[in-house]
């Protein structure tokens, strides 16, 4: 997959709980961060394109599916290793 060049100062990742629809919802623009959760939780819910090269991806997860909930909030994966 080509990622887009987005750089540093405009990359972020968003965690937001929708207590009201009950799901989790994790939008990045990160590259490293996208890799990872692309990776542990499967196909994004949405993604954007820039000529032709992935800007950004988000996920929705139900409340209701614990693991994945526990897998995306993992420090690992949001913030990538400690060194």
């Amino acid at each position: 997959m080509k990622y887009y060049n987005t750089i540093p100062e405009e990359q972020e990742t968003i965690i937001n709980l929708d207590y009201y629809a009950k799901e989790l919802h994790i939008y990045s623009s990160r590259k490293a961060v996208i890799q990872r959760l692309y990776a542990k939780l499967g196909d994004p819910t949405k993604t954007n394109y820039i000529n032709k090269a992935l800007t950004s991806a988000s996920w929705n997860i139900p409340f209701a599916d614990k693991k994945k909930i526990t897998i995306a909030l993992s420090k690992p994966i949001i913030i990538g290793q400690m060194k």
